[in-house]
């Protein structure tokens, strides 16, 4: 049976696996409990080596873990979609994503070209062949329309959150809160990164192969 890296298995629906980034109704986000806008930037008051990547991106933070509660469908785990998409694993069992000579495999919704899909920026991680098959029937958006493709080069763009603001304070009245300015996507090395707290990594894909998966899958035998 398949595993997340924590070694729990892999929980079903109603027949459907839940994959390893999917949010979970017990699981609780707790980073405005710490997070201060200090020095021109968003830090955290006991911040620790987890909560920044290695381009400085801050992340958010959150309690509770895989299989508590429900399974929110839409919507996505910041944390396990950061370890995914940096280390290149399966969004839906966590190990390593397929790759061959034309490169890592992913899944997009509609209908496109290679040279469309050249340098697109995508939040979501690559896949093993045998979840790509299962994903493509399982998952609302890829069930409309979906494209395999295969990318030799994956790199590291940036991050999606949400920038932070100050909230206004009446005089002589100090105060740490904060409000929130919008949802974005920004670069790393970019003066925004400092104002925005990541919930997704972001991947640049490029040199890109449109594939079939049927064709990979009876290649392979699956």
């Amino acid at each position: 049976m398949n595993t997340a890296p924590t070694g729990r298995p892999l929980a079903v629906r109603d027949g459907l696996t839940v994959p390893y980034i999917t949010l979970w109704s017990g699981e609780r986000h707790i980073s405005l409990t710490d997070l201060w806008l200090h020095n021109g930037g968003l830090r955290y008051a006991n911040e620790g080596p987890w909560d920044r990547d290695k381009r400085r991106g801050l992340w958010e933070r959150w309690e509770g873990g895989y299989g508590d509660g429900e399974p929110l469908w839409r919507s996505v785990h910041s944390e396990r979609q950061r370890t995914a998409m940096e280390h290149l694993l399966c969004q839906v069992c966590a190990h390593p994503a397929d790759r061959t000579n034309k490169g890592t495999l992913f899944l997009v919704p509609g209908s496109a070209t290679a040279s469309h899909l050249e340098e697109t920026r995508t939040s979501q991680p690559p896949l093993c062949l045998p979840h790509a098959l299962i994903a493509r029937t399982q998952c609302p958006r890829l069930r409309r329309g979906h494209t395999a493709l295969r990318a030799r080069k994956t790199s590291l763009w940036g991050l999606h959150g949400i920038a932070y603001v100050a909230r206004p304070r009446p005089a002589h009245r100090p105060t740490n809160s904060l409000a929130v300015d919008q949802a974005c996507s920004v670069a790393y090395g970019t003066p925004e990164l400092t104002y925005v707290l990541g919930s997704q990594l972001i991947r640049e894909l490029r040199r890109v192969t449109v594939v079939d998966l049927d064709e990979e899958a009876a290649r392979l035998g699956i």
